[in-house]
C-alpha cells in the first residue's frame, strides 16, 4: 500500500510539475512575442481611443489614459462634451463623474484606487509574474472564437483572478477574464484583444472588446500610442472644489 501510495504522490507531482513547466514556457513565448525586455523601457504611456458602445449606438465615445511605471495612472471617457475622469497615485484616488450629475472632484474607495493602480503596472500581469507573487497553472485549451488557445489562470491573491488565451501561433493574447473583489463585490470582465501593432518595439492590441452580457459589448480601437511621453504629475492631483 506504502508503494502504491508513494507512486500516485509521485504521479500527482510530476503532473503538477509538467503544468507548471508547460504555463512558464508558454508565458515566455507570449512575453517574446510581444517584445521582452523592451518593456522594460516603457517608464511611461499614453493611449487614445475611440469607443463603440452596443448600449449607446451612434455616439461618439472618447477613451484616454496615461500611466507612470507603479506610480500613477488616469483615465477619461469623453461623451457629448462631458468628461468622466479617474485619477489615481500612490494610495490615494479622485473622480469627477458629471454623467450622475456631480461636477465635483470626490475620493475613490481603497477598492477602486487599487484597481485603476493596476494600469501603472504597465508591463501587465504576466512579465515578472513571480517577482509579483503571482501563481499560474495551465488549464489546457480552449476555444476562443474559432482558435484553440493555451489557457492559463493567474492567481493574484486578494480575490484576484486572471485567466488569461494566448493564441498557439503568435502566442499574444486573445482573451482575458479578470475576476476581482470591488467594494464588496464580485466584479467578472471578458476581454477580446485582436489588430496587434508594434509601437516603440513592444506589440499591442489596437482593438479591444469588452463583452457584457447586460449592458451589451464595446469595442475600444486604440488611435494613438505614445512611449515615455513627458508627463506633468499634476494631472493626477485631486482638483479642489469649485
Amino acid at each position: 500500500m506504502k508503494k502504491v501510495l508513494a507512486f500516485a504522490l509521485l504521479i500527482l507531482l510530476a503532473s503538477a510539475f509538467a503544468q507548471a513547466q508547460t504555463a512558464d514556457e508558454i508565458i515566455a513565448k507570449h512575453i517574446a512575442a510581444i517584445g521582452g525586455d523592451n518593456w522594460k523601457k516603457v517608464e511611461a504611456i499614453r493611449m487614445e481611443a475611440t469607443v463603440n458602445a452596443e448600449a449607446a449606438p451612434g455616439m461618439a465615445i472618447g477613451w484616454s489614459m496615461t500611466a507612470i511605471r507603479d506610480k500613477a495612472a488616469r483615465m477619461e471617457v469623453s461623451i457629448m462634451g462631458m468628461s468622466q475622469v479617474m485619477a489615481a497615485k500612490g494610495d490615494k484616488g479622485w473622480m469627477i463623474n458629471p454623467f450622475t450629475g456631480n461636477n465635483e472632484p470626490e475620493p475613490m474607495t481603497a477598492d477602486q484606487v487599487e484597481n485603476l493602480l493596476e494600469q501603472a503596472d504597465i508591463d501587465g500581469t504576466v512579465i515578472g509574474y513571480k517577482e509579483k507573487g503571482y501563481t499560474v497553472e495551465y488549464l489546457g485549451k480552449e476555444d476562443v472564437e474559432g482558435t484553440e488557445a493555451h489557457k492559463i489562470k493567474i492567481n493574484k491573491g486578494a480575490k484576484k483572478i486572471e485567466y488569461v488565451f494566448y493564441d498557439p501561433k503568435t502566442f499574444y493574447e486573445i482573451k482575458n477574464i479578470h475576476v476581482d473583489e470591488v467594494d464588496g463585490q464580485e466584479v467578472e470582465m471578458t476581454s477580446l484583444f485582436s489588430n496587434f501593432k508594434e509601437v516603440g518595439g513592444i506589440v499591442i492590441p489596437h482593438t479591444m472588446q469588452q463583452v457584457n452580457p447586460m449592458m451589451g459589448n464595446t469595442t475600444i480601437t486604440i488611435t494613438k500610442v505614445e512611449i515615455n511621453p513627458t508627463i506633468d504629475m499634476k494631472i493626477f492631483d485631486m482638483p479642489a472644489k469649485k
